[in-house]
C-alpha cells in the first residue's frame, strides 16, 4: 500500500513536472531590456541568438541611456539597462537598484561624420571642427551619452586650442534641436539632416557611423585622434536576480557575446583598439 501511494505521488510530481516543462516551452520567461538606441543592433542579436540559446525571450525598449535611466527610476520596470556610458548605471547602482555592481561590456570610438567633398581629415579636424562657416550637429548631453563624449572632445581640444571649447559648445548648441523629415521611410533623421544641408559635420559613435555612410555615399567618417578622443566604456546595469537574466548579462560578456559586439561596431573588451589607436 505505501507503495502505491509512493508511486501515485512520483507520478504525480512526474505530470506536475511536465507540465511546467511545457508551459515554459510554450511561454519562456522574459527579461526587459532598457538600451541606448546606438545599442539596437546588438539588443537584436541578443534576442536572435541568446534567447533561443537560453530559452529565454528577449524584450526592448530604445532610447537614450539617461531616458532610460529616468524611465527606470519612474518605476517602470525593466532587467536590463544597457547604457552607452557607465554613468546611468553607475547611478542606478547608488541608489541601490542594481544586483551587482555595474559591468562594462564593451568599448566605443568617436567618429566625426562629414561630406567627403569637404575633405576633412584627422590632420585638419580640429581647424574645420572650428571653422565659423562649419555648422556641427551632436546629441544632448544628459540626455544621451554621445553629446556628453562629444562635450568631452570639446574639452580635450581646448587644452590643445585655448578658446575652442567655448566655441564648439556654441556650435553644438545652435543646432541641438535641429531636426530634418526623413527624405525616405528608410533614412535615418542624421542622414536626413545631412541631406537637406542643415549640418555640415557631425560627432558620432563610430560602431553607427558606418550605417549612415550606407544610407549616404557621399558622406564619410574620421576616427577623432586618441588624444582628444574619450574612449566610451559601455555599462549594464542588473536590475534583477531571475536567473534568467543573470544568465543574458553573462552571455555578453562570453566569446559569443564578444562577437556581437565586434560585429555591430563596437570594441570587445579584450581588443586593445578601444584604447590604443
Amino acid at each position: 500500500m505505501i507503495q502505491k501511494r509512493m508511486v501515485a505521488r512520483m507520478l504525480v510530481l512526474l505530470g506536475l513536472g511536465a507540465f511546467v516543462s511545457i508551459g515554459s516551452a510554450a511561454a519562456p520567461p522574459t527579461v526587459q531590456i532598457f538600451a541606448a538606441g546606438s545599442l539596437r543592433g546588438v539588443v537584436n542579436d541578443l534576442a536572435e541568438q541568446a534567447g533561443p540559446a537560453l530559452g529565454i525571450e528577449v524584450k526592448s525598449s530604445f532610447g537614450g541611456s539617461g531616458s532610460m535611466r529616468e524611465r527606470i527610476e519612474k518605476g517602470e520596470p525593466a532587467d536590463l539597462l544597457m547604457s552607452a556610458d557607465l554613468g546611468s548605471p553607475e547611478k542606478l547602482e547608488a541608489q541601490g537598484r542594481t544586483v551587482v555592481p555595474v559591468i562594462a561590456f564593451a568599448r566605443n570610438r568617436m567618429c566625426i561624420v562629414s561630406r567627403k567633398a569637404s575633405g576633412v581629415t584627422a590632420a585638419n579636424l580640429i581647424e574645420r571642427l572650428l571653422d565659423d562657416k562649419v555648422r556641427l550637429k551632436t546629441s544632448t548631453p544628459i540626455t544621451d551619452p554621445a553629446g556628453d563624449y562629444a562635450w568631452s572632445i570639446f574639452k580635450r581640444i581646448e587644452a590643445l586650442h585655448p578658446g575652442a571649447q567655448a566655441i564648439l559648445k556654441a556650435k553644438a548648441q545652435a543646432s541641438m534641436k535641429l531636426v530634418a523629415a526623413p527624405a525616405t521611410p528608410t533614412r535615418s533623421a542624421a542622414a536626413a539632416l545631412f541631406a537637406t544641408h542643415a549640418i555640415d559635420m557631425s560627432i558620432t559613435y563610430c560602431s553607427g557611423s558606418a550605417a549612415l555612410e550606407k544610407e549616404m555615399p557621399q558622406l564619410t567618417s574620421v576616427v577623432v585622434p586618441a588624444n582628444i578622443d574619450p574612449h566610451p566604456i559601455e555599462g549594464v546595469a542588473v536590475l534583477s536576480t531571475r536567473p534568467e537574466v543573470m544568465r543574458l548579462a553573462l552571455f555578453l560578456l562570453s566569446e559569443k557575446g564578444q562577437a556581437i559586439i565586434a560585429r555591430q561596431g563596437l570594441v570587445p573588451l579584450t581588443d586593445p583598439a578601444g584604447t590604443d589607436q
